[in-house]
């Protein structure tokens, strides 16, 4: 448990861009249908914003509206984003 804690630390930086980058994308992912709680205009330039991680949630739910399946497709990008991010982002090393 302590080595997953020491690397989220180390890669805080990565962890917070891909939580915000793929929480648009998914908030934006539920909020597509007319009856959404959340449905505007500004559904269409947040998908178009993250469209990399949200085009196949947007194909699955465009298919069918079913929620869960989709908050796991969004699960799964998460996690890729997060990984190729820290893979980019060098956290400072301590002194």
């Amino acid at each position: 448990m302590q080595e997953i804690i020491s690397f989220l630390k180390t890669r805080k930086i990565a962890l917070i861009i891909s939580v915000i980058y793929v929480g648009i994308g998914t908030l934006a992912v539920c909020s597509a249908y007319g009856s959404d709680f959340l449905y505007g205009e500004w559904t269409l330039y947040a998908l178009v914003l993250t469209f990399p991680v949200s085009i196949l949630s947007f194909a699955y739910r465009y298919a069918d509206p079913n929620i869960w399946p989709v908050l796991l497709i969004q699960f799964f990008m998460f996690l890729i984003t997060f990984f190729i991010l820290s893979l980019f982002i060098k956290s400072k090393p301590n002194n």
